[in-house]
């Protein structure tokens, strides 16, 4: 058996994950591959529930592209008989039932507890990680910054504005606190302001004003702010414009630019891959980065093709 690529054109409730259908046959592949399994128990056809964890938790490219890289996906139909029911009763799980995951080692031992009554991007995304962090504590850079573009996603963090003297610097110098997740340079009645979306599990707003404030940067009343036509100044003058990008990323990237840091530690394989081929500036256009990603991935996926081959 093969992957299938299945689809929301085949079937919606399971996303857009290349999913194995065959149970034994995954198990092998992790163990020849070194990998953990990704064990979905999925009814289809299924609610509205089922159909919603498809469309919004399996859909995101970075989601898709880590689930693909470094997991065997296999998907069991909760409510389909033979084959399917078999795996149902080896883990106790009920047909007919709401989408569940288990996190399993080769031998089909369990790494961490099932994922279950949780049907939101942010959830999935801390078990996978968690998952990665027992094995080898290798959590990609760019996956890890996925999980602070899911806070945002979740309304979970909270902006700011501060008035800079340059709002190009005042990116890169708010995007180097921990807490700041994206930054816009903008403007605010005329004059030169950044944006930050931050996480204030992480930062009091009164001691990410004072970290502001020693970099020069005065906070500004709520309202009123505009993004700037070239927002992400260093990203602009560099070819990665012509990626899709998450919002975290581009902030990243902004700030690693005039440092001279790596740039393709924070993309996924299929970013570095598409950044290296010579015709990507001529299928994409500069302003692909500030696109929504889930909209300009499967158009520079067409393209340029995907960076990974099914197994």
């Amino acid at each position: 058996m093969t992957m299938t690529g299945v689809s929301h054109r085949d079937h919606r409730e399971l996303g857009d994950v290349p999913w194995l259908r065959g149970y034994d046959h995954g198990m092998a592949l992790a163990s020849a591959q070194g990998k953990p399994v990704l064990l979905l128990f999925q009814e289809v056809p299924g609610c509205s529930t089922c159909v919603h964890f498809g469309q919004d938790v399996l859909t995101h490219p970075l989601m898709v592209e880590l689930i693909t890289d470094r997991f065997v996906p296999v998907a069991i139909f909760n409510n389909h008989p033979g084959a399917d029911a078999k795996i149902l009763r080896l883990y106790g799980e009920r047909s007919w039932n709401n989408p569940v995951m288990r996190f399993l080692r080769p031998d089909g031992a369990e790494l961490l507890p099932r994922l279950a009554d949780r049907y939101d991007p942010l959830g999935l995304h801390e078990k996978l990680s968690a998952v990665l962090q027992m094995l080898d504590g290798d959590v990609p850079p760019y996956f890890r910054l996925l999980g602070r573009d899911l806070l945002i996603e979740s309304g979970l963090t909270e902006n700011a504005v501060y008035m800079t003297p340059c709002f190009w610097s005042g990116e890169t110098s708010l995007a180097q606190h921990p807490a700041v997740i994206t930054t816009d340079a903008g403007w605010v009645d005329g004059e030169e302001a950044v944006q930050v979306q931050f996480d204030p599990k992480t930062v009091t707003r009164a001691d990410l004003n004072a970290y502001a404030r020693v970099e020069g940067f005065a906070p500004a009343a709520p309202g009123g702010f505009s993004v700037d036509r070239e927002p992400q100044f260093y990203l602009r003058k560099n070819i990665v414009r012509h990626l899709p990008l998450t919002a975290a990323q581009r902030t990243q990237i902004n700030l690693a630019l005039p440092y001279r840091r790596s740039i393709p530690e924070l993309l996924s394989p299929s970013q570095a891959a598409w950044l290296a081929n010579p015709l990507l500036q001529r299928v994409s256009n500069a302003e692909t980065y500030r696109e929504d990603i889930r909209h300009s991935w499967p158009a520079r996926r067409a393209q340029l093709g995907s960076a990974r081959k099914a197994d």
